[in-house]
């Protein structure tokens, strides 16, 4: 839900977006800008983001509550607030300072900060590009984390919640977060792209996290649309079983590798 709307908005905002782009430009340096909009993507992007869902926990509107994947689990404010606290932590001190370092490499890495932002299918295609590159590399670094060592030592504390919520999207490990970082950045990393692209690619993939912990398997998703893109209930029963599913964006790893077969018997199952 949030992916797709953000996107749609960023297309058909390009013009008013541009304006306030060559405000910055005039107004602040590249470093100040680079540094505020990638922490603002994350820190401001993920705390917004899980606005919308966490009303709906709050209010269990019944024509929406019963798109709930696990239908009888709503967290307490007990839960939302340590994850709340957890989440803030990695941004304040884990996250800031990955993205300080990002930013002075940003001449080396050759990230573009010209004065036209990007086209839109530009965006497109670049956006594209870095969700593929994250579901691949994402999909066999988290598969590792479910080996016994890592997962022990590492991946238990994401699957402390059996039942997903919007605010445990990056409950995580801090060197979860690092191992899980990788994938995010190689993408933009090869690509070298404009920091506006950057941006949003930082925000958008914040999104989808959110939206599938969120454990809303809404109608308009794109999953309803695109079968090929894996959706909440996807990742749900990856928290709910602590196996299958490991492909975070796509179906396409999970299938080639024969790691969704529990979830596809489940599927039946549940059909029948």
């Amino acid at each position: 839900m949030l992916l797709e709307s953000t996107f749609a908005f960023v297309l058909l905002s390009r013009g008013l977006l541009q304006d306030h782009w060559t405000w910055l430009l005039s107004n602040y340096g590249t470093n100040t800008i680079a540094f505020v909009g990638l922490a603002f993507s994350l820190l401001f992007g993920y705390f917004l983001g899980c606005l919308p869902y966490l009303l709906l926990d709050k209010l269990k509107i019944p024509f929406l509550a019963k798109y709930k994947v696990q239908q009888h689990f709503y967290p307490d404010e007990k839960m939302e607030w340590n994850a709340s606290q957890v989440c803030l932590g990695l941004f304040l001190y884990l996250m800031f300072p990955m993205i300080y370092l990002f930013v002075r490499q940003m001449g080396l890495l050759q990230i573009r900060v010209d004065s036209e932002l990007p086209s839109a299918m530009e965006l497109l295609t670049s956006q594209v590009y870095f969700f593929v590159a994250e579901d691949f590399l994402n999909y066999w670094l988290h598969r590792w984390l479910h080996s016994k060592w890592a997962y022990n030592k590492i991946h238990y504390m994401h699957h402390e919640h059996t039942a997903p919520f919007a605010l445990s999207a990056s409950y995580a490990h801090p060197i979860e977060v690092i191992i899980l970082g990788i994938p995010t950045f190689t993408g933009p990393v090869i690509l070298s792209p404009h920091l506006f692209t950057l941006w949003l690619w930082l925000m958008l993939r914040t999104y989808e996290a959110i939206d599938i912990h969120s454990g809303y398997d809404l109608p308009w998703s794109a999953n309803k649309y695109f079968k090929f893109y894996a959706g909440t209930e996807h990742h749900d029963y990856h928290h709910f079983r602590f196996s299958g599913n490991f492909a975070s964006i796509f179906t396409w790893c999970d299938k080639l590798y024969g790691t969704d077969l529990g979830y596809e018997s489940f599927k039946a199952q549940k059909n029948e």
